[in-house]
């Protein structure tokens, strides 16, 4: 019944010499990916953004960068959630950017009539 705690923990031991070590055999686990400072960057125009859409001639711009940047990030595996985030704060903002645009002009023209 307890036949198979006989068995010697010596026999599935490595030896010092052996030359199949776990990287060998897992190549991918060695491998590494390039940063992706595209989505951090994104990621911090997103965050002046959430200021600078009140000003829009200042939030447009920096959404747009953030936006493009953020789309370049989203290719690389490595932080590609951050991209994701970053992305979609930066769209959102574009937004934010365009209706204050069309509501301060349609102010405007309210006043010159």
């Amino acid at each position: 019944m307890d036949e198979w705690m006989d068995c010697t923990i010596d026999e599935y031991l490595v030896d010092d010499d052996d030359t199949n070590n776990s990287t060998d055999m897992m190549p991918h686990l060695t491998t590494s990916y390039k940063r992706n400072t595209n989505a951090w960057i994104s990621l911090t125009l997103g965050l002046i953004s959430a200021l600078a859409w009140i000003i829009p001639i200042l939030g447009l711009p920096i959404t747009l960068l953030g936006s493009i940047l953020g789309g370049i990030g989203i290719k690389n595996k490595r932080n590609r959630g951050v991209a994701i985030a970053s992305c979609i704060m930066n769209l959102v903002f574009m937004i934010f950017s365009l209706i204050k645009i069309i509501y301060s002009s349609h102010k405007r023209a309210k006043l010159i009539d």
